[in-house]
C-alpha cells in the first residue's frame, strides 16, 4: 500500500510525521491519513515527499523497478495506478515509465474528471510538462489562465502554483512529465503553504 511505503521511508530516515509534514508543507494530520491509507496525496505532494526522501516518485508505487535497467516498455494494461479510486479531488494517475532504472523524469497519464472540485493549487520543486491527450483543460498558472485542447502542451517551472482541471463538462486526459531539479539546484524543501494547503492540507 502507498501509505505503508511512505511510512517505511520516513522511519528509515528516522523522522517524525510532524517533521516531514513541516518540510513538505502539509498538516501532520493529513500526512498521518496518507500513511494510514485514509487519504491519497496529489502528485505535487508526492513530488515533495520524493525530494525529501531522495528517491523517485515511482519508488512509492507497487511494482516499481521491474524490468531492464536501460529500457522501459509498459503496455496500456500494465500502467501502475497511483490511486485506483482517485484522490480526494477525483484525479487518477497512472505511471507509464516505471521499468527504467535510474530514470531522470517521472511520467504519468492523468485523468481529470468532468466534475467541479475545490480549487486547490499545486506546487513542487523542478519542472513539469503537461500535454493534453483528450478533452479540454482549464489550466491555471501563476495567476494566468489558459484553455488547452487535445494536442496542446505546457512546460513550466513547477515551483509556481498551478492546476489543471477539466473544462466544458468533459473528462480530460493528459500526459504529465515531472522533471526534478538538476543536481546542485535543489530548492529548500520548506515549501510555504498556500491558503488552500492550510485549510485542506492536500496541495
Amino acid at each position: 500500500m502507498l501509505g505503508d511505503r511512505l511510512r517505511r521511508h520516513r522511519l528509515a530516515a528516522g523522522a517524525t510525521i510532524l517533521s516531514i509534514a513541516q518540510r513538505v508543507g502539509v498538516s501532520k494530520g493529513y500526512l498521518s491519513r496518507i500513511e494510514n491509507g485514509q487519504s491519497v496525496p496529489s502528485i505535487a505532494v508526492l513530488a515533495r515527499l520524493s525530494s525529501t526522501y531522495g528517491v523517485p516518485i515511482a519508488t512509492f508505487l507497487e511494482g516499481d523497478g521491474q524490468g531492464d535497467a536501460r529500457i522501459s516498455v509498459v503496455r496500456r494494461d500494465e500502467r501502475l495506478p497511483l490511486n485506483r479510486d482517485g484522490a480526494e479531488l477525483g484525479y487518477v494517475y497512472e505511471a507509464i515509465a516505471y521499468r527504467k532504472a535510474d530514470r531522470r523524469v517521472e511520467c504519468f497519464i492523468t485523468t481529470l474528471p468532468a466534475v467541479k472540485s475545490p480549487r486547490h493549487m499545486y506546487r513542487h520543486a523542478g519542472e513539469e510538462l503537461f500535454y493534453v491527450l483528450q478533452g479540454q483543460v482549464h489550466f491555471l498558472y501563476g495567476g494566468c489562465e489558459y484553455i488547452l485542447n487535445a494536442g496542446d502542451c505546457v512546460y513550466f517551472d513547477a515551483s509556481v502554483e498551478h492546476r489543471g482541471e477539466s473544462y466544458n463538462d468533459t473528462t480530460a486526459q493528459a500526459l504529465v512529465v515531472i522533471i526534478p531539479p538538476a543536481e546542485g539546484r535543489q530548492v529548500n524543501n520548506q515549501t510555504p503553504q498556500t491558503k488552500e494547503a492550510r485549510n485542506a492540507g492536500e496541495d
